[in-house]
């Protein structure tokens, strides 16, 4: 019952919402199934959100083509680095292209303490760097909140 409701009250939010829920590695569907990986790689990241916010609907309205999901099969394989770096999220050129101010802050990112790659989340507008070190990603963020005050900045681990 629990569960069910927790389930719900996420899916109101979003549909991936429910993966913040859960404290391990996993993967959601797009059938809505959530498969569980063990012993994945641990990363570091700097998450950062500017003052302004990415309209879904203007991200969304630009899309020409859907590309299929590549998560309907899960495998350990897809939380390597070598994997994640090849992936490509297909709104972000739109919302880079509608929100220069977005595209200045992943070149930013991507220029600071080596990230091993740096993507915004859905149609946007926070951007991630991901690290192997807690170091690297406390530097990435000290640096960060230098060149820009006003954004929030803060680091996470995977779990």
């Amino acid at each position: 019952m629990f569960l069910q409701k927790t389930r719900s009250i996420c899916d109101l939010v979003g549909s991936d919402v429910i993966l913040g829920t859960i404290s391990s590695s996993c993967v959601l569907s797009s059938g809505g199934k959530i498969k569980k990986i063990y012993n994945t790689p641990k990363y570091y990241s700097t998450l950062v959100k500017p003052d302004f916010g990415c309209s879904t609907k203007k991200i969304y309205s630009a899309v020409r083509k859907y590309t299929k999901s590549k998560f309907n099969k899960p495998k350990k394989n897809m939380f390597g680095v070598k994997y994640l770096i090849d992936q490509q999220n297909a709104l972000e050129t739109i919302a880079l292209k509608k929100y220069p101010k977005l595209k200045k802050i992943k070149l930013f990112l991507e220029s600071i303490n080596n990230p091993l790659f740096v993507r915004m989340t859905g149609s946007g507008s926070t951007i991630v760097a991901y690290y192997n070190s807690l170091k690297s990603c406390k530097l990435a963020k000290a640096k960060f909140k230098r060149k820009y005050k006003n954004y929030w900045c803060v680091t996470a681990k995977t779990i």
